[in-house]
């Protein structure tokens, strides 16, 4: 054989074998990758034989049922647009997303727990059929939520969780959509500059501003190098930190005052001072200890979960990422590069309401096979302790304090006493992010709840009436 020859017949067996390694690999080590993939359509269309399980909301209202055509089982939402970045779709066009994604073992009866009953079906010749969700969703409080935050006509987020258990009662993404009419929409749902498809409760990443200033405030009282009472002064309503000016929201100085009323004012420069004494170190100690560059262990699927932290072009920072004075300063009152979720400044304010204990959150209560018998329940855990008991109080005490006295008055409401923290965060090229973010009863708390609304003014303005209506729809008052 000549050289000529010989190196086509080498590379030709090199690139075959490449061939057969690339196959493999895509067959083999990827092959459950592949069919987990939501947009895998073609194991959606396998599954349509099976009669799905149903989606319940928590009074057992049909969130997600079958309908059957041609032996095919197609889904059916009976809500519409009330709960469709939690419950998701399950589609043979479009795929899977949201609890149909994440919970689809279950609801196609192929879960270990429900799998014993379908192979008894199917020796007895039976049809198999999958498991039923029952869902934590009150959807009058989820009702009263998306109606509130569409008054203001402007896309935001409403999450609200159950202080003692981490149950989501509520989980609002605005705009919504009808995943009943995905084949109608799908284009226009797609190309939508407000990307209704989108959740922004557990996905969408805001500046927090000054409801950072929980984080702050647990770090400081902590430390033991702060108290409430600590006093401050502010002659000139600006302060100079690294060569940074940091400005409060109003022009005129605050003059002297204590820690608590610097919290329950929200002023910028006493808080950039505070972070500027702890430094980064502590502070990125506390974001960790509340939950911070990591993403909440949530039923959602983990690519419509996102975690918070610094954020720079899209990417999660490390938290050892070195920062300067100035940055430092301005982290501490919650801009810089932080990007949180709704989902996760909930779980702040349901720490602070707890006793400092976070509950892990879910939104699944339970799963059931087709003859009702429950065989997964979910039990509550703690998923994080970030502050001891007493500094949970003493914030407490700082967050009534902003309702009562401070820029949360317009969540003050004579039927019960509500905690908060507002927030209005800097945007580049728009209007600021609101935020109000707390929980109630303040004396003995049942629910905790975190609003942000895009593109708006103070927080306290806009988003304070969607906290205290949900609030009040919560605790049925």
């Amino acid at each position: 054989m000549n050289k000529p020859i010989k190196r086509l017949f080498i590379v030709s067996v090199l690139m075959f074998a490449s061939l057969i390694a690339m196959l493999g690999y895509r067959q083999v080590i990827e092959a459950q990758d592949l069919a987990d993939n939501p947009q895998n359509t073609r194991k959606v269309f396998a599954q349509m034989r099976i009669e799905r399980g149903l989606i319940l909301g928590s009074d057992k209202s049909e969130l997600a049922k079958n309908r059957k055509e041609d032996d095919l089982y197609y889904r059916v939402y009976p809500k519409g647009d009330l709960v469709p970045h939690l419950v998701g779709y399950s589609d043979p066009t479009y795929g899977q997303v949201g609890l149909e994604h994440s919970q689809n073992s279950y609801l196609t009866g192929t879960a270990d727990e429900v799998e014993l009953v379908n192979l008894f079906d199917t020796l007895t010749g039976k049809q198999k059929r999958g498991a039923d969700l029952k869902l934590t969703i009150n959807l009058q409080v989820q009702r009263t939520a998306q109606e509130e935050l569409q008054k203001i006509g402007k896309r935001g987020a409403v999450v609200v969780i159950d202080v003692k258990t981490g149950a989501v009662t509520a989980m609002v993404s605005n705009p919504t959509y009808d995943p009943n009419q995905l084949g109608a929409n799908w284009q226009q749902l797609n190309s939508d500059p407000d990307s209704p498809l989108f959740n922004r409760a557990t996905q969408g990443l805001y500046t927090p501003g000054s409801v950072f200033k929980m984080i702050t405030a647990s770090a400081a009282l902590e430390s033991g190098a702060f108290t409430p009472q600590s006093r401050f002064r502010d002659d000139r309503g600006t302060v100079d930190i690294g060569g940074f000016t940091v400005h409060n929201y109003r022009a005129e100085p605050f003059g002297e005052h204590s820690l608590a009323e610097a919290f329950s004012q929200s002023i910028n420069t006493t808080f950039a001072q505070v972070g500027d004494q702890l430094g980064k170190d502590k502070l990125i100690e506390y974001m960790q200890k509340y939950g911070f560059y990591e993403k909440p262990p949530f039923d959602l699927p983990s690519d419509e979960i996102a975690a918070s932290g610094r954020y720079e072009n899209g990417e999660l920072l490390s938290p050892g990422d070195s920062m300067d004075r100035a940055q430092v300063a301005s982290m501490a009152f919650g801009q810089e590069q932080l990007q949180v979720t709704p989902l996760e400044m909930a779980l702040v304010a349901e720490s602070i309401a707890n006793g400092g204990k976070m509950m892990k959150p879910y939104s699944v209560d339970s799963v059931s096979d087709y003859n009702g018998t429950v065989v997964k329940q979910a039990k509550p855990e703690v998923w994080k302790t970030p502050i001891r008991p007493d500094m949970a109080n003493e914030l407490k005490d700082m967050m009534v304090k902003v309702v009562n006295e401070g820029t949360g008055g317009k969540a003050k409401t004579g039927k019960v006493q509500i905690a908060a923290k507002t927030g209005t965060a800097e945007v580049t090229g728009r209007g600021p992010n609101a935020w109000f973010v707390g929980f109630a009863p303040a004396e003995s708390p049942r629910y905790a709840i975190a609003v942000v609304v895009e593109d708006s003014d103070a927080g306290g303005g806009i988003a304070g009436p969607v906290m205290r209506e949900t609030l009040l729809a919560a605790l049925g008052l």
